[in-house]
């Protein structure tokens, strides 16, 4: 690597991305493919998703949008800028909360989006990026509007984003079964007795909100008690075969 900087920011994100496959380019060319000193650190590439370190300069970039951070020290009479720590709690803040992308439309154009990070202590969102594409390209002004509002958030266990949430199993089941990556059953036990809970994800766009969620599976028989677990396993498997092809 050119800067010790990038190992500093690797080892703060190490926590979070020991499962991704994070690539390093140190030989970069910019846009007229002429040769530059830098660190480019991709973390997740299919949504762009990473950070690249100049010599005084750090770019974090995230899906469509990035965020500059520079060294202002020599500008600063108390010289205690420090660009770097900015960039790490950034980059930090990112994979811990949510991401709200908000795009907003005019006919079939994008007109303009913003980025939300979406706080778990209550904070207010915040807004880290808005732009607006008026100046970029032609956008119908009598277009009808709409908005397309989309829930990232960070998968540690695939080390990448998603807009669909991670299972979120319950700590007191005492066998969790995947049926696929929208569906699986918890098992539990209670003075020797057991029962089950199906969850599928499900999906809602209501008043232009897009995301994904855990919830019970629909359409399902429900549980009851059992006095083994494997009794408790075949029941729900019968569940959703039944509601495949109903009994």
């Amino acid at each position: 690597m050119n800067f010790e900087t990038t190992s500093v920011l690797l080892e703060a994100l190490k926590p979070y991305i020991e499962n991704s496959v994070v690539d390093i380019s140190t030989d970069n060319k910019d846009w007229r493919n002429q040769n530059y000193k830098s660190d480019l650190v991709t973390i997740d590439a299919e949504n762009n998703i990473g950070f690249e370190v100049f010599d005084n300069e750090i770019i974090a970039f995230y899906f469509t949008n990035h965020y500059h951070f520079e060294d202002y020290t020599s500008e600063l009479q108390n010289g205690q800028d420090n660009y770097i720590e900015r960039a790490k709690s950034f980059l930090k803040e990112l994979f811990e909360n949510k991401i709200r992308h908000v795009e907003h439309y005019k006919g079939q154009s994008l007109s303009s989006e913003k980025y939300f990070i979406m706080y778990q202590d209550g904070q207010e969102d915040e807004c880290i990026s808005s732009t607006w594409f008026g100046l970029s390209k032609f956008i119908n002004p009598f277009g009808k509007k709409s908005i397309h509002s989309t829930i990232w958030q960070f998968d540690k266990s695939k080390g990448v984003f998603t807009s669909r949430p991670p299972k979120n199993t319950d700590p007191n089941a005492i066998e969790v079964i995947d049926i696929s990556e929208d569906c699986y059953i918890e098992i539990f036990e209670n003075h020797n007795v057991y029962t089950y809970v199906i969850m599928e994800m499900a999906f809602d766009d209501y008043m232009g909100k897009y995301y994904y969620y855990w919830t019970p599976a629909i359409n399902t028989v429900s549980s009851g008690f059992y006095d083994t677990k494997d009794k408790a396993i075949s029941s729900a498997l019968e569940a959703l075969k039944c509601r495949e092809n109903p009994c």
